[in-house]
């Protein structure tokens, strides 16, 4: 067994350059054991985008019904996703748990209404009821950030064995109210330490939400130039902390970050 103390030397790949895409597959694939490892890796990580809730987009439209076995990344299967959720054994107590948590951010919201479309029983839409009315609502007649929260709620809600080990969301706090970015967080740090997530965020708002060594500045630059990821030491904020928050920080240009 490898000591403690001892530490592993730093292997260096060049993959080339000048394609379309990573080579990465294709020396994985050629037998390099360290690329394969690294494929394994990202097989496991899914990208959200919760972005398009334009009146043409997916996540507003009818979706197929049995497109219900993962959460697709632009939430475009949300409605077809939550009825196989509420169905599945052991899934409504999840599925009561997203629908509580959308509640926190619009009191209005009762449930959905998964029904089937009439006359296309394969089809389902993200239909939804108020409290105190019998009226049928809708995903047209949904903010886009009530809608990209609804999708949220759904991805860090979910049951363990649907939910990807790593989860990336780009920007997910767009459109959201300031108390639904504080819902938002809240339902992060409630997703257990066996799934890892990564917000690429540019809210002051969202990051101070979170502690200072939970936080990773994007820069870029280096020799050659490229992305340097840069974790934040609490230490070396310590003095900075007692005074400002890190969104006053991240202003100021204390942390970097800056265009």
């Amino acid at each position: 067994m490898r000591h403690a103390a001892e530490k592993t030397a730093s292997q260096i790949f060049r993959l080339g350059g000048g394609a379309r895409e990573s080579q990465l597959k294709e020396i994985a694939d050629s037998g390099n054991q360290n690329c394969q490892a690294v494929c394994r890796i990202l097989s496991h990580c899914r990208v959200f985008q919760f972005h398009d809730t334009s009146a043409t987009a997916k996540i507003r439209s009818e979706g197929y019904i049995d497109d219900a076995r993962f959460l697709r990344g632009d939430g475009g299967n949300l409605a077809a996703f939550l009825r196989g959720l509420r169905n599945r054994d052991g899934g409504k107590r999840y599925y009561d748990r997203i629908v509580r948590h959308i509640r926190l951010i619009m009191p209005q919201f009762s449930d959905f209404d998964l029904t089937s479309s009439i006359g296309n029983e394969r089809y389902v839409r993200l239909n939804w009821r108020e409290n105190g009315s019998d009226h049928l609502f809708g995903p047209h007649q949904l903010s886009d950030g009530a809608l990209r929260f609804m999708a949220l709620a759904t991805l860090f809600m979910q049951p363990p064995d649907l939910r990807p080990r790593v989860i990336i969301v780009d920007e997910p706090e767009l459109g959201l109210h300031p108390a639904a970015i504080s819902a938002l967080a809240g339902m992060v740090k409630a997703v257990p330490p066996a799934a890892q997530v990564i917000l690429a965020t540019q809210s002051p708002r969202l990051v101070d939400e979170f502690m200072a060594d939970q936080v990773m500045i994007v820069t870029h630059g280096g020799r050659p130039p490229g992305t340097v990821i840069r974790r934040l030491n609490t230490q070396d904020l310590a003095e900075w902390l007692e005074r400002y928050c890190l969104s006053e920080l991240w202003e100021k240009n204390v942390l970097g970050g800056r265009p």
